[in-house]
């Protein structure tokens, strides 16, 4: 018994939380929460009956948070699968929830109507921003009193740093969605039909943020202080990279990298592995591996981002090798392309430009290489002043292109990024 416990490692470190914004959004629809979703917004229509209507209503909704406090703990324990039930839960939070909101409102309401409208608006703009430290703090605690101490979600907020805020953003932004999505099917759908849509929407924002705020506090256990109850468990146990993982990370803490990196690429040359252990080989190359394998790894690691369509992630892979390797690209042109196309949108441009760069370096003769030169071109001149390196790009495009639309628009572009002679007539002297 004390060799295996001597022997066995840590379980690894959660996955970031901005790596799962898929997962996190589309979690209510999936197992139980599914379930609990469309059977909760169909509960709500007993609000319609008559005399007893208001009451049942209310009874659903504490339902929905009842549920939504489950899942909160059920994630922060490291148990993504949606809660099945829910008679661990007491409804006594979600009262103590509703009184927590009380608590805030008339905070911000005496703030306003004695201290005045610009304090309301600071003291509001404080309570949302403690708000899911709140949450947090009541669904594992379950202590009003420690839940409505601001010092309790400002010393949790310090703890996790700038992903609190980041997270404060995304919760923002789940909500504000469901709600857009439910307001405008309430508008185009009959009265019954657009409530019950209202409802499922906001019920899905509501699940989705709980989800999150568990999960923030798993990613962060270790910063919070909070142990979480047999995660490690269900993780060996339903993935099969698990082990994987785990004995490339020993290496890793023993000082041994490239026994690690060994190991992951010769499991990932011999079987399909998940998306953890490429994201693993790949921090290792990026550290102290080999150009060729960290070529060969960013193409593999690339083509399987983009088809569980994981395109930020891809960006990222692409801009970390690029740093490493100048001449890297993806795989195919196709995904060349759409990765630059996807860093122009977002605004990372010096992405786009070292991608396309990159590019034309790879594949010169390919029919679209005139354009990827002009898109360059332009960015470099425009954006960086750039003005030598984008007329080389267009000379070499032009030697190189045959076709005579795209050697017109290299050359317009051409005459426009060179340097206009001064008028002979504005140089005489007066």
């Amino acid at each position: 018994m004390e060799d295996r416990k001597r022997n066995r490692t840590p379980a690894s470190p959660p996955q970031p939380f901005w790596h799962r914004l898929r997962a996190i959004t589309f979690y209510p629809l999936h197992g139980s929460a599914l379930y609990s979703l469309v059977a909760l917004t169909l509960c709500t229509l007993l609000g319609l009956l008559p005399g007893i209507g208001w009451i049942l209503h209310l009874v659903t909704w504490v339902a929905i948070y009842r549920y939504a406090f489950e899942i909160l703990r059920e994630t922060a324990h490291g148990r993504m699968r949606s809660p099945e039930h829910t008679l661990g839960s007491s409804d006594g939070t979600v009262v103590r929830l509703l009184g927590l909101m009380i608590l805030m409102g008339l905070f911000v309401v005496a703030a306003g109507v004695f201290l005045g409208p610009v304090i309301g608006l600071v003291a509001l703009a404080a309570v949302v921003f403690l708000q899911p430290g709140c949450v947090i703090s009541l669904a594992l605690d379950g202590s009003l009193r420690t839940a409505a101490n601001p010092a309790t979600s400002i010393t949790l907020a310090a703890r996790i740093g700038w992903p609190y805020l980041a997270a404060f953003g995304l919760l923002f932004v789940i909500q504000a969605s469901a709600l857009t999505a439910g307001r405008w099917l309430h508008a185009w759908m009959p009265p019954v039909v657009g409530e019950l849509a209202l409802t499922f929407f906001a019920v899905w924002g509501l699940f989705s943020a709980f989800h999150l705020l568990g999960y923030l506090v798993y990613q962060y256990h270790v910063e919070l202080g909070f142990e979480p109850e047999g995660a490690a468990e269900p993780l060996s146990r339903h993935d099969p990279d698990r082990p994987l993982l785990d004995e490339a990370e020993h290496f890793v803490r023993e000082g041994h990298p490239d026994a690690a990196m060994d190991t992951l690429r010769g499991a990932i040359r011999t079987r399909a592995v998940g998306l953890p252990v490429h994201e693993l080989y790949q921090r290792l190359l990026l550290r102290g591996g080999g150009p060729d394998a960290l070529r060969e790894h960013g193409r593999q690691y690339i083509s399987r981002l983009l088809m569980e369509k994981q395109e930020r992630a891809a960006m990222n892979v692409l801009r970390e090798t690029l740093e490493r390797d100048p001449d890297f690209t993806p795989a195919e042109t196709q995904q060349a392309e759409l990765l630059a196309g996807r860093a122009g949108m977002g605004g990372q441009f010096q992405l786009q430009v070292d991608a396309l760069r990159a590019m034309l370096r790879a594949w010169p003769r390919a029919a679209q290489a005139p354009h990827w030169a002009l898109q360059a071109a332009m960015l470099l001149g425009e954006r960086y002043n750039r003005d030598e390196e984008a007329l080389q790009l267009l000379d070499e495009a032009l030697a190189r292109c045959d076709d005579e639309e795209q050697r017109r628009r290299l050359d317009a572009a051409r005459r426009a990024l060179q340097p206009q002679p001064l008028n002979e007539t504005a140089r005489a002297p007066s």
